[in-house]
């Protein structure tokens, strides 16, 4: 049993990283936990009975008063013995977490909009009332804070906890823009990964296939 409570210590030791590395412990994993934590309480009740009887012992200490009471003890420790032993073995995992879903919006770190309270509720509005606007422009000269705007919307959907969106894609694409790139971005916040090899055209159509029946927004 000392050796099994080891095991289940490595194990949750492992899970403490989970939420560090983006990962969720495994459903198989917990309830091995829980079984093992179960089989402690029941390895201590049997532990404390032996006890008791090894201390009710006549002849010297050499007999058991009771000897029906001693045998169903010992039926008991070797069932346990048997079950202890399975939990160990059940408990060597290869995997014991796994990759956590892609948020449906990722936080980015911005910085205070100033003047742009108008400019903001407008798009806000448009995004959130009006079905008909399938994409929206913000034009202007670099630095006048069009991406400090857009990071503004992207946390909007964040802080107001609900929406509309299964998943808000944020993207950055530059004026040297790289095609496979952003194909990349965008696939990581469906849960896609692409090979190296694969052509763009194959990467639009996972994407496509992926977001096919989902209602997003990309903001970028």
């Amino acid at each position: 049993m000392n050796r099994l409570k080891n095991q289940k210590n490595d194990m949750k030791r492992k899970l403490d990283l989970a939420p560090i590395q983006q990962m969720r412990p495994k459903e198989e994993v917990i309830f091995w936990i829980q079984s093992v934590e179960a089989m402690e309480g029941q390895v201590t009740e049997i532990v404390e009975t032996s006890t008791q009887g090894i201390s009710n012992r006549c002849l010297g200490g050499c007999c058991p008063k009771n000897c029906l009471s001693s045998y169903k003890v010992g039926k008991r420790v070797a069932e346990k013995l048997t079950a202890v032993e399975g939990l160990g073995r059940i408990g060597n995992f290869i995997e014991v977490t796994d990759i956590l879903p892609p948020a449906d919006v990722e936080a980015i770190p911005s910085r205070p909009t100033v003047g742009m309270d108008l400019m903001f509720e407008n798009v806000w509005k448009c995004l959130r009332e009006e079905d008909q606007v399938g994409i929206i422009g913000l034009y202007g000269m670099g630095g006048v804070g069009k991406t400090t705007l857009l990071t503004k919307i992207n946390n909007q959907f964040l802080r107001q906890g609900t929406h509309d969106f299964d998943v808000v894609i944020w993207i950055i694409v530059s004026k040297e823009y790289n095609v496979k790139r952003v194909q990349k971005d965008i696939g990581e916040r469906v849960g896609l990964s692409f090979p190296e090899d694969l052509s763009q055209a194959s990467c639009a159509a996972r994407i496509f296939s992926a977001l096919s029946n989902k209602k997003f927004t990309v903001v970028g």
